[in-house]
């Protein structure tokens, strides 16, 4: 019984140590991680900001860059250069190190003495380029390497519009949206020639052949205007180039490029590597129908006969409808009516206009397209050019064409 009782001892004292070192391990002390604490020290709460900057790192650089390290230098000409200076501050207080790690132009920084700046002490990086971009805009950049912990790599960077000596503004001014083919079009681009004498247009040459038969170019030298020309006040002369396009274009996508040379009147004042004085320009666009339907996404296709309407499937005895806006341009726009004409299949199709609203160049009319309730079981689903319900929009005037638009429908009975 006796060694009983001392084997129980023992296997007490062994748990209790083994208990010990587990709560040691898994609750460790305070004063082990953090120092010494104690509930009635001199440690407050408003002291902890200042407590817990005593633990941070002392001794460290840090790199500043003064005013940002992006510089919006403002407008350049093409093939001109520039320089910027960036200042870089050590607000550290240890030797900040920089170096030059990647750049797109030529970077110098400061002195070479100043590649080592003591704490409190600036130096500038210059970043020097030459505008080489087609782009509108240019940017360039350097990154700095430095041995601040927080900011190891700085990106400074230069970015401005590029000016050409000779240049359309604006580019797309010759965009002349959706037009129709049987009303006269008119664009207006000005081209700024910034070179030290005055300019005359000597030809302008199209792309296509076809578009030659419709065009008209009528140029104007005006002198330039403080406000009208406000980014371009630096420019010599203001050419405007005004397009009259004939009626008869064929409807669908207008792409043309045209080329307008120019010859100087005195050409002993231009710079030795100027290049030819051509301006490439484009007129685009789109010539439609005088009448066209747009809609929701069951309306596809284009104007001038290529609208396709694709109707919901219905169950016989039902019914179903759709609604569009037909839209009416042109120069007969306000002195025509609308209306509703052949109908196939009459028996399954029908469709009503309601009253026009009159905007500046079009008249618009709300249009509902209906599969009739009472319309048999059939199908017209497109695979061909005569598988189409086919609804005509016409003018109660000889000049206006009317719009074909072709409808896609199922009509099937109940499902069982």
């Amino acid at each position: 019984m006796k060694q009983f009782f001392l084997l129980l001892l023992a296997a007490a004292a062994s748990g209790t140590s083994l208990g010990y070192v587990l709560a040691d391990r898994e609750h460790v002390r305070l004063d082990d991680r953090f120092g010494q604490f104690s509930k009635y020290g001199d440690l407050h709460p408003h002291d902890l900001r200042q407590y817990f900057d005593q633990l941070q790192q002392q001794g460290l650089p840090q790199a500043e860059v003064v005013g940002g390290n992006r510089h919006d230098f403002g407008s350049m000409l093409q093939y001109a250069s520039s320089d910027h200076e960036f200042e870089i501050k050590n607000s550290g207080d240890h030797v900040l190190e920089l170096d030059v790690r990647s750049t797109t132009c030529t970077c110098t920084v400061g002195d070479v003495g100043k590649a080592k700046l003591d704490p409190g002490e600036s130096t500038t990086v210059r970043l020097e380029w030459t505008v080489k971009t087609v782009s509108h805009q240019f940017e360039q950049s350097a990154t700095i390497g430095t041995n601040d912990p927080a900011n190891a790599e700085i990106r400074l960077v230069v970015t401005g519009r590029v000016i050409r000596r000779l240049m359309m503004a604006p580019d797309d001014a010759w965009n002349i949206g959706e037009r129709s083919g049987g009303s006269t079009i008119e664009a207006t681009a000005t081209i700024y020639n910034r070179y030290e004498t005055d300019l005359v247009l000597e030809s302008a040459r199209w792309s296509d052949e076809l578009i030659r038969q419709y065009v008209n170019v009528e140029v104007t030298v005006r002198p330039v205007d403080p406000d009208r020309d406000a980014e371009h006040a630096d420019a010599r002369q203001a050419i405007d180039v005004r397009l009259t396009i004939a009626p008869g274009l064929n409807q669908g996508p207008v792409n043309y490029n045209c080329q307008l040379r120019f010859r100087a009147e005195d050409p002993k004042r231009l710079p030795a590597d100027t290049p030819e004085l051509v301006v490439l320009a484009n007129l685009s666009g789109r010539i439609v129908g005088d009448i066209s339907v747009k809609g929701g996404g069951r309306v596809s296709g284009r104007q001038g006969g290529g609208v396709v309407v694709s109707m919901p499937p219905m169950e016989v005895g039902t019914g179903v409808s759709e609604r569009a806006i037909v839209f009416l341009r042109g120069p007969h726009r306000n002195d025509c009516q609308l209306s509703i004409g052949d109908i196939d299949p009459a028996d399954v199709l029908e469709a009503t206009l309601g009253e026009p609203t009159i905007r500046e160049e079009l008249v618009f009319y709300p249009i509902t397209i209906r599969v009739r309730a009472d319309a048999p079981v059939g199908e017209r689903s497109g695979t061909s050019a005569e598988d189409f319900g086919t609804i005509t929009i016409q003018a109660d005037h000889s000049e206006v064409p009317p719009l074909l638009v072709r409808v896609k429908y199922l009509v099937h009975l109940p499902k069982l």
